[in-house]
C-alpha cells in the first residue's frame, strides 16, 4: 500500500478511544513513538503494564507476576512466561 500516505495520529487515537469506549480493553496505537496510547493499561487500576515506545517495549510488568497486574491483582489475559 504504498499509494496512499500513513493514517493521522489524530484518527489512530479516535479508533483507539472508540474501541476502549466500546468495552475492548487491549488496544493500542502503533507506529506512532512517544504516543501515550502506545503502551498497555490495566483496565482496573490504569497504570501501564506494558510501556512501549514504537517497535520497542521498554518495560514490561507482567513477566514477573504471571499475568497479574502488580499493583491491584487484575488478571491480564496473555501469555507471560
Amino acid at each position: 500500500m504504498t499509494n496512499i500516505g500513513a493514517t493521522p495520529a489524530e484518527t489512530l487515537t479516535w479508533a483507539r478511544e472508540e474501541a476502549l469506549r466500546q468495552g475492548l480493553h487491549y488496544v493500542y496505537v502503533g507506529n506512532v513513538p512517544g504516543h501515550p496510547g502506545e503502551s498497555t493499561y490495566c483496565p482496573k487500576c490504569g497504570k501501564v503494564l506494558v510501556r512501549r515506545y514504537g517497535y520497542a517495549i521498554l518495560e514490561n510488568q507482567l513477566t514477573p507476576t504471571g499475568g497479574k497486574c502488580p499493583y491491584d491483582g487484575a488478571r491480564i489475559p496473555g501469555i507471560w512466561n
